[in-house]
């Protein structure tokens, strides 16, 4: 039999390892059902670890290292197969430069002047015209020169840098009044909630993040452009409605977990493939679920159709929404709209990388009682990013208008991403898993923010309500506001831009510490410099176990260095879901003489993917006017601190929040704000030193949450 092979065999039905002299290979022929395993894992997780190399190996009943060159041959293999097709097209599209070149020179031959239909220009006239146009382009700066001149030497105000504008950054317009101590080295301010205002939305520094920065100017759209974004957004509904509608073969169980995904075989023998991002390391993410939520399907258009409102529905996970052209307004008939948007997504921690993408969006009604909401990537010149690194195929929702105010939502996304900045190995399973930015993590969004505005909705106060300190239904609303504002601004501050990394103190577990700096001039939280640090890792324990430890009270005092070690009490308390663990509210440490004028104000959620505890101390003339109602949340400062836990991305059949044991490992990200100077910065300020501060409190207070959790370094 002749073994003489490459070892990138193009069928993947064998693997080869070296003998021991090094001269000859031994060849392993695997089973169909061996190779089916591996190429739908492929599909979905083409650099497997170790401990998902050892799953499969025990599974196919093969060798680890047979699964490792396997993959190593396939991805060789696919990498070819990319590169050849990228080849193909790119000579398609040299022929077809090439004759639109030429058509091009005989449409100059023949070309004439379009004022008076005259023959087309000799080389002497054109190079008159340059000379006169040339002359007049001089004449016009020196002009520019003179006044100028004439306005700085009269007092005029100079254009500043952009360095001097580099660290003016962060969320939200409202101005911090406190006069406390303590507060004032931990308080800031935030985004308002209701109603933002995109032009206040948070101005990040793109020089510091490895993310494309969208344009900031866009000229008027011309008719032909209007009619390709219009027929690419009907492609996008009818492609969404058919892979909505259609189950198997099309939609696939998952071979990692039970989710479904698209197989892509199918899908490309059924829509036209066009792949936008031309690099070996590109992968498909693809999803679908289905959630019923309490709210009016006319609402739920409307906020989708508002990126303000997109923006506040999904504030954990949309760091920024805004509309670029509205191409067709809201029929108020039928809620038909398209528009063109600038949507920017980050989650979890600063070691997950955004994705920004420029969208459009339509909505169209189907019948009395159903919608569908498309996006689809928009790639015209002149409108996407230079290079993107992801894009967005026809994705979006069916909306179903169901009795007593409810709403039936199936959500799909479909994704084609580039992963040219690899993702931690902490989230690297959570993202490649589909538990990343996938329908799940939407659909799970969208049904707590539904009950959220609901409850919130309601003028009396509810049975399950701890009244408390706060008197009255607008002074609950109050702190569910301020509530709501302390998670947008806490997941805006993740993004981080502008860190230092502590990578000395990085563990096998942990990601080390990252801080930001940032000095703030703008009204919404106090003018001075803010620090912000924060650190993920891993701990054996189920998110649900984190969540209640980290919202229990009575450990509290021992890891908040707020509570200054006395115990915490609750003194105002509301639920903001149907789980009695979804709760905001009033906390104030007791028997501590130094922090008796201060309160802490809460925020906390957990659903099927993890969760969030979200706090900011507040002075208690602060804390009043909140409780009171008599003021706008929206102008309180805060400057919230907190923990984001996640599920690690590997499969729990049965996880606790339906009732079941909880095997998966939580992820957890703690970050912390501290203003470390007022308005006025001194020239002898050590920006080392206050980093140095907050990274020591960070790592203090982590150390103490894993000793009172038992989490060894080692785990």
């Amino acid at each position: 039999m002749d073994f003489n092979h490459d070892s990138s065999s193009s069928n993947g039905l064998e693997t080869f390892m070296n003998t021991t002299n090094g001269d000859n290979k031994i060849y392993h022929r695997h089973s169909n059902h061996q190779i089916q395993k591996l190429e739908a894992y492929f599909k979905e997780c083409p650099h497997p670890d170790d401990s998902q190399r050892h799953k499969l190996s025990e599974e196919l009943k093969l060798k680890p290292k047979q699964i490792k060159f396997w993959f190593q041959n396939k991805r060789t293999q696919a990498k070819a197969q990319i590169e050849k097709a990228i080849n193909a097209s790119l000579r398609a599209e040299n022929i077809r430069i090439r004759r639109e070149n030429e058509v091009i020179q005989v449409a100059l031959k023949t070309v004439t002047c379009p004022p008076c239909g005259g023959p087309r220009l000799g080389e002497e006239e054109r190079e008159l015209s340059l000379q006169k146009l040339h002359a007049h382009n001089a004449y016009l700066k020196g002009q520019h020169e003179q006044i100028l001149g004439f306005v700085n030497s009269n007092g005029g105000h100079s254009i500043p840098s952009v360095n001097s504008l580099a660290y003016h950054q962060g969320p939200s317009p409202y101005a911090s009044t406190s006069s406390n101590p303590h507060v004032s080295y931990r308080t800031s301010s935030n985004h308002p909630i209701e109603p933002p205002s995109l032009e206040r939305e948070p101005n990040t520094c793109h020089e510091h993040l490895n993310i494309a920065q969208p344009p900031q100017h866009f000229q008027p759209l011309s008719q032909m452009e209007k009619m390709m974004m219009s027929e690419t957004m009907i492609s996008a509904v009818t492609e969404i409605i058919r892979l909505i509608h259609i189950e198997e073969p099309m939609w696939i169980k998952s071979s990692i977990d039970d989710r479904l995904v698209i197989d892509q075989e199918n899908y490309e023998k059924s829509f036209t493939k066009i792949s936008h991002l031309k690099s070996p390391s590109a992968r498909i993410e693809s999803s679908k679920e289905v959630v019923v939520v309490p709210m009016d399907a006319r609402n739920l258009v409307d906020m989708f159709s508002d990126t303000e409102k997109w923006a506040r529905l999904f504030s954990t996970i949309v760091n920024e929404a805004k509309t670029i052209h509205v191409l067709e307004s809201m029929d108020t008939q039928r809620q038909n709209f398209s528009q063109l948007m600038y949507e920017q997504l980050h989650i979890l921690s600063p070691l997950v990388p955004p994705r920004e993408f420029m969208i459009l969006r339509c909505c169209q009604q189907i019948e009395d009682d159903l919608w569908v909401i498309a996006d689809v990537s928009c790639h015209h010149v002149n409108i996407d990013f230079e290079s993107p690194t992801s894009s967005k195929r026809p994705s979006g929702c069916l909306i179903q208008a169901l009795p007593n105010g409810l709403s039936k939502v199936t959500w799909m996304e479909h994704v084609e991403v580039n992963d040219k900045v690899r993702t931690h190995r902490i989230y690297r399973d959570l993202l490649c898993g589909g538990f990343g930015y996938g329908a799940r993590r939407w659909t799970v969004t969208l049904e707590r923010m539904c009950e959220r505005l609901s409850l919130s909705s309601i003028s009396v106060f509810l049975t399950t309500d701890y009244a408390g300190v706060v008197k009255t239904i607008e002074g609950k609303r109050s702190v569910m506001n301020l509530g709501e504002r302390m998670l947008k601004n806490f997941a805006w501050i993740l993004k981080m831009s502008g860190n230092y990394d502590f990578s000395q103190l990085s563990e096998t577990n942990s990601s080390g510490v990252r801080v930001s700096v940032r000095v703030n001039s703008e009204a919404g939280q106090p003018a001075g410099l803010i620090v912000c640090a924060a650190s993920s890792l891993c701990l054996p324990l189920s998110p649900l176990q984190v969540y209640n430890f980290l919202t229990n009270l009575e450990f509290r005092h021992q890891w908040d260095v707020l509570c200054l070690g006395n115990p915490a009490a609750e003194v105002a308390g509301f639920f903001t879901g149907t789980d009695d663990k979804n709760r905001v509210n009033i906390l104030q440490p007791t028997s501590a003489t130094e922090n008796a004028d201060m309160m802490i104000i809460q925020d906390s959620f957990i659903d099927a993917l993890g969760g969030m505890v979200v706090y900011a101390p507040v002075d208690l003339n602060t804390a009043y006017a909140a409780v009171s109602g008599q003021v706008n949340p929206s102008g309180i400062p805060i400057l919230p601190s907190g923990f984001i836990i996640s599920r690690d991305g590997h499969h729990s059949t049965s996880p606790e929040l339906d009732g079941g044991r909880d095997y998966s490992t939580a992820l957890l990200t703690v970050a912390f704000q501290i203003l470390v100077s007022g308005p006025t910065l001194s020239g002898d300020l050590q920006i080392e030193e206050s980093t140095a501060t907050v990274n020591t409190l960070i790592t203090s207070t982590l150390q103490r949450i894993k000793v009172m959790l038992n989490c060894n370094e080692g785990k």
